[in-house]
């Protein structure tokens, strides 16, 4: 006879934070996603944290904790502002919730694929 425990499986939501219970779940996925979008685009610049950080107005430090995923002390606005200077066109879209939904209204956070990022700037850096 085996000695084996059951362990219960949930399925997870996309949002870890919404999964652990955050009360900022939105917020927090949505500036991981930019995060994520900026580290990106420094990766397919091949910049370094210091040339990036140049361009963002940050120090190297900071441009390391953002690569990192420690975002304490990036707001939602500083992080859309480190991806337009990075040369990132952002567009902010807001729409009515959908009608007779019973989930309240949310934030998210769409992104390009990586071949149309890798293809945009192919194209911004492209010899003429």
């Amino acid at each position: 006879m085996s000695n084996k425990e059951e362990i219960e499986v949930y399925q997870s939501s996309e949002n870890i934070f919404a999964d652990l219970g955050r009360s900022d779940a939105e917020e927090a996925f949505a500036r991981v996603k930019l995060a994520s979008q900026i580290a990106d685009v420094i990766a397919i610049r091949n910049l370094t944290q210091a040339e990036a950080g140049v361009i963002m107005h940050l120090d190297q430090p900071k441009v390391s904790a953002l690569m990192r995923g420690r975002l304490a002390g990036f707001s939602l606005d500083r992080l859309l502002r480190c991806l337009t200077l990075l040369g990132q066109e952002v567009e902010i879209i807001i729409t009515d919730k959908a009608s007779g939904s019973p989930l309240p209204a949310h934030i998210s956070v769409v992104l390009p694929s990586m071949a149309a990022i890798i293809n945009e700037m192919q194209t911004l850096h492209r010899p003429t």
